[in-house]
């Protein structure tokens, strides 16, 4: 077992923008999976010839929303605890108990109203890409009945139960989605086979997942990664910036950069551990911070920090960390974050199974990369906490 790096004090702060993405992802990983089984339950009607194209996408238009607005209180309620939480620690930092003027407040309201825009622009991705879904699904299960004759009808074996434990308030829906996608009810051949061609496309977006952003270069985020990326860099962000601005009326200048012990520090970070910097650029012969952020320092879901030099907690904020071991580190991390996405990818299959051959298989699968995932954190020494592990992996159990 790899030893963890030491802690620094900078652990406090990106712990605590760590623990707030987790949280927010967590719900956001409820609401993907209870509209991909909601999903999956209209294609099966669908393709059984229970409903239309156009009802399904009508009722999954309403599901979302619902879905989603059942969750705005939790959600501004989990950033604006943080923003205030980033705020006071920021300026405790430096010593400086009480701002000079209103505008720490205005800005901690800022950078809330920020990232929930950023967020529900992530859910109005989302909604758009289910509808897409929606329509491979059934264009699928269409393209199958095109080339399947029609047979006598015969009976579905009914499916093992669906999954239990589930967080409230998403367990009836899920449950009540999971149900209808059941067998039970006579099915002829021509609907079997459109069954079975709604489940390959099903399968294919549980891989891929629900998209919530796509980034300058074309590559889609699925949704729970997405916000998960979003709230940790924004919450670390506004930690800088609130730390900067508190800096700034005191009349300091100079910071210090480090790593932390949790995920060890990416190529584009580690030629900057360890130096001294200007933040503003007014104190000659230093490197300003943002020739240290051009370069690719404190990039989105960096852990690397800095701290205000000529303050209290500055002497020990720079731990013990060699290159090395930062690199070895953020190895492990990355290994970590695989597998994470493979539990994740696991349980989407499971919601979106309509067949008992499906579902069956979708168990295993999930067994089986949570249990990798926990073998790597015990054989790497990757150090999450409880919570944290559950709201990456178990989002329905998390809270």
């Amino acid at each position: 077992m790899t030893a963890p790096l030491p802690k620094t004090p900078g652990d406090a702060r990106e712990d605590h923008a760590q623990a707030v993405a987790d949280a927010v992802a967590a719900i956001y990983g409820q609401i993907e999976l209870v509209l991909i089984a909601t999903l999956a339950a209209l294609a099966r009607k669908v393709a059984a010839g229970h409903m239309t194209r156009a009802n399904a996408a009508r009722k999954l238009r309403q599901a979302t929303y619902a879905t989603f607005a059942a969750s705005v209180r939790k959600i501004g309620r989990a950033l604006g605890d943080a923003m205030a939480a980033t705020d006071q620690a920021a300026r405790q930092a430096i010593g400086e108990t009480v701002p000079s003027e209103p505008t720490a407040v205005r800005d901690m309201l800022a950078y809330t109203r920020q990232l929930a825009q950023s967020l529900d622009q992530a859910a109005g991705t989302a909604a758009a890409a289910l509808q897409d879904a929606l329509t491979t699904v059934t264009d699928a299960a269409a393209k199958a009945a095109e080339a399947t004759p029609a047979a006598p009808l015969r009976g579905v074996p009914g499916a093992a139960e669906g999954p239990r434990n589930i967080f409230s308030p998403y367990r009836d829906a899920v449950e009540r989605a999971i149900a209808d996608t059941r067998g039970g009810m006579p099915q002829s051949s021509l609907s079997l086979s459109r069954i079975q061609a709604a489940q390959k496309a099903l399968d294919d977006l549980a891989d891929r997942g629900v998209t919530g952003f796509t980034d300058r270069a074309g590559r889609n985020w699925d949704l729970t990664a997405y916000v998960e990326m979003a709230t940790r860099t924004a919450v670390s962000n506004a930690w800088d910036d609130m730390q900067a601005k508190a800096m700034i009326r005191s009349g300091l200048d100079l910071i210090r950069t480090y790593t932390t012990s949790t995920e060890g520090s990416c190529p584009l970070c580690i030629p900057w551990l360890g130096m001294t910097l200007s933040l503003t650029g007014a104190t000659a012969g230093y490197p300003t911070l943002g020739e240290a952020t051009s370069a690719g320092f404190r990039h989105p879901n960096c852990r690397c920090s800095w701290i205000p030099v000529g303050t209290g907690p500055a002497p020990g904020a720079v731990g013990p960390v060699s290159p090395e071991q930062a690199a070895a580190a953020y190895k492990a991390s990355q290994k970590q974050r695989a597998l994470e996405r493979n539990v994740r990818k696991a349980g989407r299959a499971a919601h979106a199974a309509v067949t008992p051959q499906a579902r069956s298989k979708a168990r295993r699968n999930l067994a089986a990369a949570r249990a990798a995932s926990a073998q790597h954190r015990q054989e790497a020494g990757v150090v999450m906490t409880k919570v944290g592990a559950a709201r990456r992996e178990h989002p329905f159990r998390a809270h």
